[in-house]
């Protein structure tokens, strides 16, 4: 029986190459790890960090080492060497560092050599005891599979990682992430026989389990007690479709329970449902315990304080009118005779008595006998309140005329401002009105000719004018971008039956601006020019000298609006 015993021992451990010690040696400005091999071995190295190591694994290989941990090495920047009997024929060399470096590993004179960087310079050798039994006739190298397990690595969640996958089974790639993460990892059904080939470089070691993951068809799940579980993901389908549904009740802070439940719904699988309640501003949730992880990562994100903005608006009117008049009056008197005293007071023997008297303004005097003549010029034209007036008197005989030119020009400037402000949250819609709201009356003359004795029937609506203000603010970084819409609108009669008109001036934009920056909105203009001629027909029409027989009144009026647009974003905690 031990015959038969050490002949089975003998043939399981004549398949795989001895590793028989491992020496620490200078070699110039490197240090070289070199783990001895009876034989030819194939290999694959990766290193990890927190704490910093190489990780080798020697395939179709047995440990024939003297024991399977050297601590206290402590040179050139080794720390401790570990090895185990990582499978059947896999023995795994750990090299605990100082610090990670550049390496390179490569097999030359039966030796594994794992070389790298020291610049510390030279120091002494070191090498493991030499073995003390035979290996052939140890029961402890039957079956033996005993990998290590670093603590020190459970505390790097995120840490980063390096490792090469020459195709290697998934079972042993699921172990080394479960070593480096301190992570339970456990493998479903039909997971076992894929095989993975990959070269990792510094990647967090959570991402590049879920990229490995993806490009196998395989899924990853963490329960609560921190248990990571890997299956296909045609079996999580099939697992989803009897596992049983929890009803979860998430209250909702900053936004409404109808704009939850629909961005939630998009969530929700065939067998899940998702309702709000309104009064409690919440929404009920029954689904798989998968769905819900989802919906509550969603909700995190979404249920958010949104951000305001004060929106301040300067609403300026500008009513500019121009009026320019000039015409020429004169007043043709008879000192002895006729006399239309409109102009200018007049003078006249009234009573016969010889003595001449001032006759007043508006007292005409007429003369019956003898020849005489008295005329008036643009006498109904005449400009009020002129601001320059000449007067000039022409004696032709015992003629007397009075010519009086008149010129004015005017200019009012009216400036009425509105300044209304507004606080909205982000992406909503905020409106300024200030106006009236203008009734129509509309008469339906059709119901009163139907015959039957009937009468037209009216109808009121209201139509808002005035100055509207519509705007909504969307932030992007330090910029608010503003869609904005502005109308200034008045109600006027028509000309003709038809009722009222509604003069409108409106602009629709949109701009991007800085937080506190005014965007002013001008160039909303109506001009109203109205020229007027009156004199006397016609010689107010003769060229050159019509001029000195006609008056000519020129008004023209401009309505500005100017819309001055200030957004600040409002700077709350919470």
């Amino acid at each position: 029986m031990t015959s038969i015993l050490t002949l089975l021992i003998g043939l399981l451990l004549s398949a795989s190459e001895l590793v028989t010690g491992v020496s620490v040696v200078p070699n110039l400005n490197r240090t070289d790890i070199l783990v001895a091999v009876d034989g030819s071995v194939s290999f694959r190295a990766f290193s990890l960090e927190s704490p910093p190591r190489i990780v080798v694994d020697l395939l179709n290989a047995r440990h024939a080492l003297s024991q399977e941990d050297f601590l206290d090495i402590d040179r050139g920047g080794v720390l401790s060497v570990r090895t185990s009997q990582y499978a059947d024929d896999i023995v795994r060399v750990v090299v605990d560092l100082e610090g990670l470096t550049e390496y390179t590993v490569e097999q030359s004179n039966g030796a594994v050599r794992i070389s790298l960087d020291n610049p510390a310079g030279a120091f002494a050798p070191w090498e493991s005891p030499t073995l003390s039994f035979d290996p052939v006739f140890d029961p402890r190298f039957v079956a033996r599979a005993a990998p290590f397990v670093e603590a020190a690595a459970q505390t790097q969640e995120a840490a980063l990682i390096s490792v090469f996958f020459p195709g290697i089974p998934i079972d042993e790639v699921l172990f080394i992430f479960s070593e480096f993460s301190g992570k339970s990892i456990v493998a479903g059904t039909g997971v076992s026989n894929i095989v993975v080939t990959a070269n990792i470089l510094d990647q967090a070691w959570d991402d590049a389990l879920e990229e490995i993951l993806q490009s196998r068809g395989l899924v990853g799940t963490e329960s609560e007690t921190g248990i990571i579980q890997i299956n296909m993901i045609q079996n999580m389908f099939e697992r989803e479709t009897i596992e049983p549904l929890e009803t979860v009740v998430y209250p909702i802070a900053y936004l409404t329970s109808g704009e939850v439940a629909q961005a939630v719904g998009q969530l929700i699988s065939e067998r899940g449902q998702v309702a709000e309640v309104v009064g409690k501003n919440s929404v009920v949730v029954t689904d798989i315990r998968r769905v819900h992880e989802a919906v509550n990562a969603l909700i995190t994100e979404l249920d958010t304080p949104t951000p305001q903005i004060m929106i301040s608006a300067k609403i300026i009117f500008v009513n500019r009118t121009d009026l320019k008049e000039l015409g020429i009056s004169y007043d043709l008197k008879d000192s002895q005779g006729n006399q239309l005293n409109v102009l200018a007071p007049g003078a006249a023997d009234l009573d016969g008595d010889g003595v001449i008297e001032v006759v007043p303004i508006g007292t005409n005097v007429f003369s019956l006998g003898g020849n005489s003549i008295a005329a008036l010029g643009n006498a109904e034209s005449f400009i009020p309140s002129p601001t320059l007036r000449l007067l000039t008197s022409l004696v032709i005989g015992r003629h007397t005329l009075i010519n009086f030119v008149s010129a004015l020009e005017a200019s009012n400037l009216s400036d009425i401002q509105a300044a209304p402000s507004v606080t909205v949250t982000d992406n909503q819609e905020a409106r300024i009105q200030v106006g009236e709201r203008t009734p129509i009356r509309i008469i339906d003359a059709a119901a009163g000719g139907a015959g039957d004795g009937s009468f037209p029937t009216a109808t009121v609506s209201f139509e808002e004018t005035g100055i509207i203000l519509t705007v909504t603010p969307h932030i992007t970084g330090d910029h608010i971008s503003l869609d904005l819409e502005v109308e200034r609108s008045a109600a006027d009669f028509a000309d003709s039956d038809i009722g009222l008109i509604f003069r409108t001036q409106n602009v629709t934009t949109r701009v991007l601006v800085r937080d506190g920056e005014t965007v002013v909105m001008g160039g909303l203009t109506v001009t109203e020019r109205i020229e007027t001629r009156s004199g006397i027909p016609l010689l107010m029409n003769l060229p050159l000298l019509g001029g000195l027989f006609r008056t000519t009144a020129i008004s023209e009026t401009q309505r500005d609006l100017m819309i001055l647009v200030t957004p600040h974003i409002v700077r709350q905690s919470f």
